[in-house]
């Protein structure tokens, strides 16, 4: 740090926005919930069962919590029909939608440096 000039040291609005990214980041990194965010941003609005189906392993008490969830989140929004037999979908919201896109750019960028060394010519920073 003694190197590091004193206008490139994080201020204390930066170590707040660092706090929100983490809290973020551990709650869209939760077990199963890139596949259930994937999914919606492919077949959105999606029932329960047919959610299910396309998240291969997942049970029902996973999906359910996962979708509370990502609902109390503001990801997911739950509409409820008032039908004879109610139905209910499932779809992203803004936000959800906002975090589907980066999951499919983290996605790609996991794909273009998966299998590579770290150490080759790739991973050096071209000045």
């Amino acid at each position: 740090m003694a190197n590091v000039p004193k206008s490139e040291l994080l201020d204390a609005k930066v170590v707040a926005s660092c706090s929100v990214v983490h809290q973020t980041w551990n709650e869209i990194t939760r077990t199963w919930t890139f596949p259930t965010i994937h999914m919606l941003g492919q077949i959105e609005p999606t029932r329960f069962n047919e959610l299910k189906r396309h998240i291969k392993g997942i049970s029902a008490t996973s999906l359910a919590e996962r979708l509370t969830q990502l609902e109390k989140f503001g990801v997911v929004q739950r509409k409820v029909y008032a039908e004879e037999k109610p139905r209910i979908e499932y779809s992203l919201t803004v936000k959800g939608h906002e975090v589907y896109k980066i999951l499919c750019e983290l996605a790609g960028w996991s794909k273009r440096w998966e299998g590579k060394e770290p150490n080759s010519r790739e991973f050096l920073v071209q000045k």
